[in-house]
């Protein structure tokens, strides 16, 4: 019997042992293949060649679009996903009655891009008159879900104009503040700070030559109005700014202290949080990105992050007689923008606390990017934290962060000055105005359209479902026109 003798069993035994040999080469094989594949490995067809390929996710708004990649048409429409060999390319998205969109992008071997944020503009845009004002604007403001303006006249400074965006025939409504909001009756002017998170509240200053008031502004019910002065009598200070973005929580600064406090329009309650401040910026309810001095040199200050209790070391920069900060925060992490101008450069970072906890050597991190400008005026990061953007006259600097790349160009139109001058439409896309007209662009400068005339101290603002963009002329008989400037064709519309 088979079982029984010893040299079958031995071939028995070698004959499993080579097929689980075999079976272990098998899988192995079959995992680096895997694995090369889940990298973009393949082979070129029409060379034989290894070939490593990138993943590009390509939209447009309006959808669908066609795309087209070096020239040569694609399948299928926007919304698309392509797997393409590294290298640099060309894409272009066509849609009829549109301009076209371009950029070019250079795609590593196992990596995704996303090309997600293609504004598509109609060949002819098409504005009607949205609705108009009595008396020329000082001060207009939009809420953070684009649905509100807040507009103030100059002649009235106890009354603001609200419009709601979502109407489908827009109207003026008034808000009417009370008489005895002030204690004086000198001439002042109005700014409004930002909106907080329930879209309703406003922080806004009302300041003269000898004072400045602040104020939480519900543009529903005018006499719920608060005085911040009126709630916190006992703390010096000479800015405020939300906290968290809430209605009831703000931050409190004294530039003669270098204090911050903390406070709470609900109880009163006030905390000190930060001293020795020069500058800062926050975000959230405890992170801030702020400039203190430096008591080791006198031609020197320190910019820090701060997050809760704990202190970060970013950099030493050059004294200056003002400074640019932005923080916000993507997905988890803190991205932090610092600028001392007269160092012709901005400094960027991407979750500078991971960069400080993997180093051993040092407790300062290295910038992310520095972005080259001589003299930077502005530093915004954009709506979604994406990029974040420094101007200098008619020249940009600019990083995206998801790619990790750096741009910078120059506009040739000379910008206008006015109080805003470059603007976030939403996370990819810049408004300038420029030579008299309203400018948009991508944040690295392509897709660059003139759009219309408009008065550039009131800026563009665009509807929450972006579809239309609202600007403002004077007529001739000294009212104010908001035109309405549709953003589909009409045949979309």
């Amino acid at each position: 019997m088979d079982y029984l003798d010893p040299k079958k069993k031995r071939q028995k035994k070698n004959h499993l042992l080579t097929m689980y040999a075999l079976l272990g080469i098998a899988i192995a094989i079959a995992t680096v293949v895997v694995v090369y594949l889940v990298q973009g490995y393949s082979i070129d067809r029409k060379t034989g060649e290894v070939i490593q390929n990138g993943l590009v996710y390509v939209d447009a708004n309006p959808a669908p679009a066609d795309v087209y990649l070096n020239g040569e048409q694609q399948n299928g429409r926007t919304d698309l996903r392509l797997v393409i060999p590294e290298g640099k390319y060309e894409i272009e998205l066509k849609r009829d009655g549109y301009r076209p969109w371009k950029r070019n992008f250079s795609l590593d071997g196992g990596t995704l891009r996303r090309l997600t944020y293609a504004r598509l503009l109609p060949n002819e845009l098409t504005s009607t008159q949205a609705f108009t004002l009595e008396k020329q604007p000082s001060v207009i403001s939009q809420s953070s879900d684009k649905r509100w303006l807040a507009i103030k006249n100059a002649e009235n400074p106890l009354q603001f104009n609200i419009i709601d965006l979502n109407r489908a025939e827009l109207r003026v409504d008034t808000l009417q503040l009370a008489p005895d909001l002030f204690d004086t009756t000198k001439v002042g002017t109005w700014k409004i700070i930002e909106w907080a998170d329930d879209n309703k509240t406003f922080l806004a200053s009302f300041s003269s030559d000898s004072f400045v008031d602040y104020f939480l502004i519900d543009r529903e019910d005018s006499t719920k109005v608060k005085k911040i002065k009126s709630i916190f009598p006992d703390i010096s200070f000479t800015t405020a700014r939300l906290r968290a973005v809430k209605n009831d929580l703000l931050y409190l600064y004294d530039a003669k202290s270098q204090k911050v406090y903390a406070a709470n329009t609900k109880d009163g309650s006030t905390k000190l949080v930060l001293e020795k401040v020069i500058s800062y910026r926050p975000h959230g309810s405890n992170a801030f990105a702020y400039i203190t001095e430096d008591e080791e040199s006198e031609d020197s200050v320190l910019a820090k992050l701060r997050v809760g209790e704990k202190d970060y070391m970013l950099r030493t920069i050059a004294k200056a007689d003002r400074y640019l900060l932005d923080i916000s925060q993507l997905e988890s992490a803190y991205v932090v923008a610092v600028s001392s101008p007269v160092e012709n450069r901005v400094l960027v970072y991407n979750d500078p606390i991971k960069a400080i906890d993997q180093n051993d050597f040092s407790e300062v991190p290295v910038p992310t990017t520095v972005l080259k400008i001589d003299a930077p005026e502005e530093l915004r990061m954009s709506t979604d934290s994406s990029t974040v953007a420094a101007r200098s006259d008619q020249k940009f600097a600019v990083h995206e962060f998801d790619a990790d790349r750096s741009y910078s160009f120059i506009l040739e139109q000379p910008i206008d000055e006015t109080t805003e001058t470059m603007r976030w439409l939403d996370g990819q896309h810049i408004l300038v105005s420029a030579a008299g007209k309203q400018i948009i662009m991508d944040f690295d400068g392509s897709n660059l359209y003139e759009l219309f005339t408009a008065k550039p101290e009131f800026g563009t603002y665009i509807d929450p479902k972006q579809e239309f963009l609202y600007s403002f002329t004077s007529n001739e008989d000294g009212t104010f026109s908001a035109n309405q400037t549709s953003l589909r064709t009409v045949a979309d519309q």
